[in-house]
């Protein structure tokens, strides 16, 4: 797989059809549940229904942003991928359902793929995405038949979108 024809999944121009299952009860209790460990593991602090994961945003890395905030923000928390890749597993099945989605992770960095040029990030700059793809034989282990790949030369590796 090329890294130049790799598409984002566009969580903006697509957030109708996102949003209603949002509300879906194993969305809802995977996000709870898996980012739960996170809040609770980092800082001893519950992550309860009706919260979003930008209430426990403790980076500036979108201090740039100019304009409205996508919508999908809310569901945005640096570092927090491997927390929250199941939630975005469970939403892109859900929404795509076409599409035989799957985890793509590694020890820095973990999103959701469905085996052919699509992607699904929370994230409003795909900067981190692009610099992780850029790492050496990556389109050839996308292309591979392993769900899962870990490798501490590549930034990135298997997932969903």
């Amino acid at each position: 797989m090329n890294r130049s024809k790799i598409k984002y999944y566009d969580l903006s121009k697509n957030w109708r059809k996102v949003r209603p299952h949002l509300d879906n009860p194993r969305v809802a209790s995977t996000l709870v549940r898996d980012f739960n460990k996170f809040t609770y593991g980092r800082w001893r602090q519950r992550f309860t229904a009706g919260r979003y994961p930008r209430e426990f945003e403790s980076c500036d890395w979108d201090i740039g942003h100019r304009g409205r905030r996508p919508q999908f923000g809310n569901y945005v928390k640096h570092s927090a991928c491997h927390w929250l890749v199941n939630f975005s597993l469970e939403l892109a099945q859900l929404v795509e359902p076409d599409r035989k989605w799957r985890i793509i992770t590694s020890d820095q960095h973990s999103t959701v793929w469905d085996g052919g040029d699509r992607l699904v990030a929370f994230y409003t700059s795909h900067r981190h995405e692009h610099r992780c793809l850029s790492r050496r034989r990556l389109g050839s282990r996308l292309g591979s038949r392993n769900l899962v790949a870990r490798d501490h030369d590549l930034a990135f590796c298997t997932l969903m979108g």
